[in-house]
């Protein structure tokens, strides 16, 4: 047999899939970096930038002095911080409590709809499309006391004396904060309607046929068959929707301005992060509240992972 013809070695084979699998990473990496770059970028880099400042203090001159855990101290120490941490825990789970039963009930009349059912879903989910400045102005007049929309339905019903909503900064339902909470049910409800219909969609018909066998009611299968079919979905709400909650800003800014009006009673965590360095020019305090609320995101997220999403993994694997 001549070298011309002679079988290619096992080595030539090697390579070329060497050379194939480089080929493969050079585009998967092409797709990866850009993203990867701009995350480092906007968001990499100002975490680590505010992490230095809250150890460091402004010194005349433009110079910055090493200030150890005395900004944390100071933050820990600030009653305001507490107040605005206390308004963020406490919307944040007036919100889930509220919407995510309300949206389970309403995505389940609306998986029974067989037509108009499209229609039904866009006017839902409208109000997720519009800005929530745009939402925040809107419901600013609706909660008027003196001339609001609502309160002057009330006052036709002969509702005396009429809630003073966001003018109340006390902890009652006809408060500012609940207030606020009614507009953000009302703007987060068609997102959440929606995910919880694409879960309702994807529970097999075997198990309602199976339900129906064993003499199970239509409420008893919602019960039984339903909602733990539904567990997936309900987590994967918890988790986006408590991290949406504590980074709410922009309805409670125009509600309430960077001091949360009334008596801080709107005022957020991230409304203090930005009050305090871009209001009060107090970038160290800022920084150090900002280092407090990533370790925050970052302890719910880990033992929303490990509380709900770790039995779920366990069964794939």
């Amino acid at each position: 047999m001549t070298p011309e013809s002679s079988p290619p070695s096992r080595d030539s084979g090697v390579v070329a899939r060497l050379r194939r699998a480089f080929r493969g990473a050079l585009v998967w990496y092409g797709f990866v970096l850009p993203p990867l770059f701009l995350i480092l970028v906007f968001i990499g880099y100002p975490t680590a930038i505010a992490f230095q400042q809250s150890m460091f203090t402004e010194v005349p001159g433009g110079g910055q002095k090493f200030a150890g855990t005395y900004h944390f101290e100071r933050l820990l120490g600030d009653p305001v911080f507490w107040g605005a941490l206390g308004n963020t825990v406490l919307l944040g789970v007036a919100f889930l409590v509220i919407i995510i039963p309300l949206s389970t009930v309403l995505a389940s009349m609306l998986n029974r709809v067989r037509r108009g059912a499209t229609p039904l879903k866009v006017i839902y989910f409208l109000p997720q499309l519009t800005s929530s400045v745009a939402i925040a102005i809107l419901f600013h007049y609706v909660f008027q006391p003196d001339w609001g929309l609502l309160n002057g339905t009330l006052r036709l019903l002969g509702v005396n004396p009429l809630p003073l909503w966001l003018a109340e900064p006390r902890y009652t339902l006809t408060g500012s904060r609940a207030a606020a909470t009614i507009l953000a049910v009302w703007a987060g409800l068609g997102y959440f309607i929606i995910v919880v219909l694409a879960g309702l969609q994807s529970i097999p018909n075997d198990l309602y046929d199976a339900a129906a066998i064993d003499g199970a009611s239509p409420v008893q299968s919602w019960w039984y068959v339903t909602l733990p079919s539904l567990r997936p979905t309900f987590i994967f709400l918890i988790i986006t929707g408590t991290i949406d909650q504590l980074a709410r800003f922009s309805d409670l800014w125009t509600l309430g301005g960077p001091g949360g009006s009334p008596a801080r009673s709107l005022q957020s965590i991230v409304m203090y992060i930005f009050q305090q360095g871009f209001v009060g020019s107090d970038f160290s305090l800022s920084a150090a509240a900002a280092v407090v609320f990533f370790v925050i995101v970052l302890i719910v997220t880990s033992i929303a992972f490990w509380g709900f999403l770790r039995r779920e993994f366990s069964a794939v694997r």
